[in-house]
């Protein structure tokens, strides 16, 4: 869901001592796609081929980089996929979340929360969307599919690679979201506590629960503005 680094190297970073970056890419390597977290961003698509990719295509490519023949549709969800990312990067309540994780989930606590809050999202589906989380994902899994517009190779992997594996509803299993965290850890370059941060989730379920349950409508609130600036 959220804003990742595009900066791959230590001695090109910006945000600081490397040690204490909360970005997610200086520390994992994205190729990942099981790991990451899309259904937050994909329950905000229109469901339209263009609008499934376009919650997608930042985490894969460089906006800059569509051509002029991309959709209004695709630009459109494009833009509120940077909308989501900017608007939970500096919300008071998440950032104070991450802030009060303990080491060694703390330096990791943007992407941990990633997958966490997608967890909730899914257990908590009926309360946020009218159709059932298994209907949802067929027509998100039915759209992707039938995108024929650009795309670079990694968006490519992984629009197909969510049709193929169907991974949405898992987000909400604690298998599934271990299975997520795992995946991030074995292909970092960087020794991390991502194999064992399921454990947050046990520790703390009620505290982030709680900061999504309070998060989440004033994202859906943000959204809508941001349709609504759009449609002027």
């Amino acid at each position: 869901m959220y804003r990742r680094c595009s900066l791959r190297a230590a001695r090109e970073c910006t945000t600081g001592a490397l040690k204490d970056c909360m970005l997610v890419s200086c520390r994992i390597d994205q190729t990942g796609h099981e790991a990451m977290n899309y259904l937050a961003h994909l329950y905000f698509s229109d469901l339209t081929p263009d609008g499934c990719v376009g919650q997608l295509l930042p985490d894969c490519m460089p906006p800059r980089q569509l051509p002029e023949s991309a959709t209004a549709t695709l630009r459109q969800h494009v833009h509120l996929h940077q909308v989501i990312d900017r608007f939970t990067d500096h919300h008071d309540q998440v950032l104070a979340l991450r802030h009060s994780f303990e080491p060694p989930f703390r330096r990791f606590s943007g992407v941990i929360l990633d997958v966490l809050f997608d967890h909730i999202l899914a257990r908590t589906w009926s309360d946020w969307h009218d159709s059932s989380l298994d209907a949802f994902s067929a027509q998100v899994y039915t759209a992707l599919a039938a995108y024929r517009g650009p795309e670079n190779e990694r968006l490519r992997s992984l629009r197909l690679a969510l049709v193929r594996h169907r991974w949405l509803p898992g987000y909400g299993t604690r298998e599934g979201m271990a299975r997520a965290l795992s995946s991030l850890d074995r292909r970092s370059r960087f020794n991390t506590p991502l194999a064992t941060a399921v454990q947050v989730l046990d520790q703390r379920h009620d505290d982030i629960s709680a900061v999504f349950s309070q998060f989440f409508p004033q994202l859906q609130a943000e959204v809508r503005r941001a349709q609504a600036d759009g449609s002027d």
